[in-house]
């Protein structure tokens, strides 16, 4: 039976009632897609969910692999980006990078340019997409509301707020999207129709990860729900806290010896944030909030993609490794300890991940 693109559109319209707008609306990069090693063009897509309060800034930080990045100016914001000293150098268009892009991060310049409630600002950018075909890119996203209010965009795919992510190509379907772009005739309405197909496909999707997102509130999940029957309620980690009795100390030792990136200081206090790519470590000096200074003895395990020379850079910064590098049959660990004797290590996975380690 032929449907006509009057009454597709108001069968979309039906299917969007049943869907919540902020089911779907969180920081993205589009288009998810993007060929390995080519240049690309992105848009970091940020809606505004509060009801209330504008979008005043907007971070974006990017997985290791990126050597460069450019950026389109938007009217009314201002553009800073970040980057980090690498361990080992690589290679970009024949040319030796000594240092990655950690984040992007755009601040309005004035209250007209503010993301408003129920609006949505694109942040264009170009960059080479490392990684390989099949590969997902994980980025974390910080929006930042009037008031100080910072969501962060950092979780897991099905979770409240997920971290934008992109998938790595070969670059064959980007190439065959174009030619069909390229069609005139009879074939732009059937981009139109499947458009609208698409649409529709989208927002029942939509409506199928939320009944889901309520079959696992109400515990009805499919299979038992083990450990508890609570429904699940956190959707990621914003960061870990590490003690400290010399707060000036750990920092120099976080940042310098180990080259993490500093992002932020909590304000006055004796305490910082330290970027590892992934994972964000607050630097906490005990004594100012009234807690009692213990070090860690379960090491937090830092990921290097070259390990010996990785070793051999922290080697030469002062780090001392204790006893030999352990090999576990599917990866190198080497152990350290921080100035306060906070467990450390580097970490190497060279097996296939379900691989079963031998010790």
């Amino acid at each position: 039976m032929f449907v006509s693109c009057r009454a597709f559109v108001s069968l979309i319209g039906v299917l969007a009632l049943a869907v919540p707008a902020s089911a779907g609306a969180h920081v993205r990069l589009l288009p998810a897609e993007a060929p390995a090693g080519g240049f690309t063009e992105l848009e970091v897509s940020v809606p505004n969910e509060s009801p209330d309060r504008a979008t005043t800034k907007v971070e974006v930080r990017f997985p290791p692999g990126f050597g460069y990045v450019l950026y389109e100016p938007v009217a009314g914001w201002s553009v800073e980006v970040k980057r980090a000293k690498l361990v080992k150098p690589i290679s970009v268009d024949g040319q030796t990078i000594t240092d990655r892009i950690s984040r992007v991060i755009w601040t309005a310049q004035s209250d007209g340019a503010k993301i408003e409630p129920d609006q949505l600002q694109a942040f264009p950018i170009g960059l080479q997409v490392p990684g390989q075909p099949g590969e997902t890119l994980t980025f974390k996203a910080l929006q930042t509301y009037e008031g100080g209010e910072v969501v962060r965009w950092t979780g897991a795919p099905n979770s409240q707020s997920p971290a934008p992510q992109i998938v790595v190509t070969d670059g064959g379907q980007g190439s065959a999207a174009a030619g069909d772009q390229s069609a005139e005739g009879d074939s732009g309405n059937g981009l139109a129709i499947a458009a609208l197909v698409l649409a529709a496909l989208a927002l029942l999707a939509g409506g199928a990860a939320l009944i889901q997102s309520l079959r696992r509130t109400s515990g009805e999940t499919g299979k038992p729900n083990e450990g508890s029957e609570m429904s699940q309620v956190i959707s990621g980690t914003d960061f870990i806290t590490v003690s400290t009795q010399d707060y000036e100390r750990a920092a120099r030792f976080y940042g310098e010896t180990l080259g993490l990136e500093f992002s932020k200081r909590w304000g006055e206090m004796p305490a910082g944030e330290f970027e590892t790519g992934n994972l964000t470590i607050a630097v906490m000096q005990s004594d100012a909030f009234g807690i009692e200074f213990r070090a860690n003895n379960h090491p937090i395990e830092f990921h290097v993609n070259d390990f010996e020379a990785a070793k051999a850079e922290l080697e030469s910064r002062g780090v001392e490794f204790k006893g030999d590098t352990l090999d576990s049959g599917v990866c190198h660990q080497a152990f350290f300890a921080d100035p306060d004797g906070n467990a450390l290590a580097i970490h190497h996975r060279y097996a296939a991940p379900d691989a079963a380690p031998s010790v």
